[in-house]
């Protein structure tokens, strides 16, 4: 599975030192990326182990974020499209969901895959300024189009988005922490999916607005790579490791 990892942002084994601003962290994938931040007000927090949120154990490690915070790579890598798949993994915890919150963007027409205000939908603009491009919304507490209803909430969290666009049509599936299938994004608008996805900002957008307030555990990017079932559980229970389970 390694070899299959592009881009990974792991912070809940780090070992930085405790309240240190984080202005720059290489991707430990097959590419091996710069995301920085040179603006003091938008680094996020590395918080050591013992130190983290109460949702966490003491032995992870997290980087706290304000909602303000990102991290930008020099180099946008374009992910997806006609005829080929990704996956993105993210985990984090401790999130307010008052409003959207963009998990990984692109500057490029403000593409972006995140958690819109409240909680109960994965969010999703494709790299494209026709109107079939424009944001979508996918309800996860809904099983119209999924297996499970589902909210995310402030406990450790996870979204998996696994695009396939090798068959007739783009498939979509999203999944949580538990690898329940909470969205189906191709049975709810189609529209955009097929377009490229480029990646070169996590958690936030490039203006330092739509942020991740809370605490970043892991950015995972596969290119080329459409996670399985056990994969994406196998993710899952990695996060789950990391709970507090005193709280």
């Amino acid at each position: 599975m390694a070899q299959d990892i592009q881009l990974r942002l792991q912070y809940f084994t780090s070992q930085q030192t405790n309240n240190t601003a984080k202005s720059t962290q290489t991707s430990t994938g097959t590419i091996t990326d710069n995301f920085t931040q040179s603006t003091s007000g938008n680094q996020p927090t590395h918080k050591l182990r013992e130190n983290t949120h109460a949702s966490l154990n003491k032995g992870a490690s997290a980087i706290e974020c304000d909602g303000s915070d990102f991290m930008s790579t020099g180099t946008t890598r374009s992910i997806g499209g006609t005829g080929t798949t990704y996956s993105i993994v993210i985990a984090w915890t401790n999130a307010d969901y008052t409003n959207d919150t963009w998990l990984i963007s692109g500057t490029s027409n403000d593409a972006h895959w995140g958690i819109k205000a409240g909680g109960t939908d994965v969010i999703y603009k494709a790299n494209g300024s026709k109107a079939s491009a424009a944001e979508r919304d996918y309800p996860t507490n809904s099983t119209a189009n999924s297996t499970t209803s589902y909210s995310f909430g402030s406990d450790v969290e996870m979204v998996a988005i696994i695009y396939d666009g090798t068959g007739g049509s783009v498939a979509c599936d999203i999944y949580n922490i538990d690898g329940d299938k909470i969205a189906d994004a191709a049975a709810v608008n189609n529209a955009g999916l097929a377009t490229a996805f480029p990646v070169d900002h996590v958690i936030g957008k490039s203006d330092g607005t739509k942020g991740l307030n809370g605490s970043l555990l892991d950015v995972v990017v596969c290119n080329g790579k459409a996670l399985t079932a056990n994969e994406i559980i196998a993710f899952g229970n990695l996060y789950k490791l990391c709970k507090n389970v005193d709280v």
